[in-house]
């Protein structure tokens, strides 16, 4: 059962489980990015500038993974292996 505060009007349940699902990769996402994969962990630097660019080149990281990953899968579903 997944409770919701958005009006049924507004989103079926099919959405919302959908939606509910989608946590996972955002799980999924914060673990690798707090892992050696990408490594967002506290950074020693002293300034500012410094920190906020070790954080946006992980999360760039992290667009180019997800990039990938359905790249991936979109050229799996084109072959016979199935």
């Amino acid at each position: 059962m997944i409770k919701s505060d958005v009006p049924r009007d507004k989103a079926h349940r099919e959405t919302l489980h959908a939606r509910y699902k989608d946590l996972a990769f955002v799980e999924r996402d914060f673990r690798d990015m707090k892992t050696a994969r990408l490594e967002v962990r506290p950074v020693y630097v002293r300034k500012r500038d410094r920190t906020r660019g070790h954080v946006f080149v992980v999360m760039l990281a992290l667009l180019l993974k997800r990039y990938m990953e359905r790249l991936l899968h979109a050229s799996m579903e084109k072959t016979d292996l199935q």
